[in-house]
């Protein structure tokens, strides 16, 4: 999921820490759309357990003349590589709202360049 500026912005060391969920013993997140809450605690109670794995990565710096959403970008792409996890660009708000038609155009556009046959 994409980071908010703010906290790349203010400058400083960010530390980051790359989590991944194993589902197999329990789903971690809360899909509000398809359960309640009171569902929803219910399962994460009555699961056996709640597994991850955790890594704490090195302190990144911003670099000098990278804005703060290229800095976020990096960190979160490091963070995803880490986790074996695939770095889109997106807000976490698919599963509630259709993508913006941007998005979905610059999609279709590296879509049709992999397909393309020459």
């Amino acid at each position: 999921m994409q980071f908010k500026k703010g906290s790349f912005d203010v400058g400083g060391i960010i530390y980051p820490v790359a989590i991944k969920y194993d589902p197999k013993f329990g789903d971690a997140f809360w899909n509000s759309s398809r359960y309640s809450m009171v569902q929803y605690l219910y399962m994460m109670m009555s699961s056996w357990a709640i597994v991850c794995d955790v890594w704490y990565l090195p302190p990144m710096y911003r670099a000098d003349g990278e804005s703060a959403i290229d800095f976020a970008n990096r960190v979160k792409s490091v963070i995803a590589r880490q986790g074996g996890l695939v770095d889109l660009q997106w807000d976490g708000q698919l599963k509630r709202m259709k993508p913006k038609k941007e998005w979905r155009e610059r999609q279709q556009e590296e879509l049709s360049k992999r397909l393309k046959v020459e």
